[in-house]
């Protein structure tokens, strides 16, 4: 087991994170996005979520448990390089 400071907090490693990833709601960037979860062999967790009231933005949720900040760091930015994607939180 091994402990992080993010902020003002400590996270012990191995623990359950949870990630929203909010995208332009396309054919092309949900393929993406899958692709992505895929090559980090997390497809079979990616869940949609909500579309926005205009149809524009998509959301998918991913909960997943990590055994580093690294880990967890690598997720986040394999996410944010997607095209379409406007957020990871």
């Amino acid at each position: 087991m091994t402990a992080c400071n993010l902020g003002e907090e400590e996270i012990e490693f191995p623990v359950e994170v949870h990630f929203r990833i909010v995208c332009v709601s396309s054919m092309e960037v949900s393929a993406h996005v899958m692709v992505a979860a895929d090559e980090l062999g997390l497809a079979e967790k990616l869940l949609t979520g909500n579309e926005s009231s205009s149809g524009k933005y998509l959301s998918y949720q991913l909960s997943t448990v990590v055994d580093s900040k690294e880990e967890m760091h690598t997720i986040d930015q394999t996410f944010r390089a997607v095209e379409g994607v406007k957020m990871v939180l």
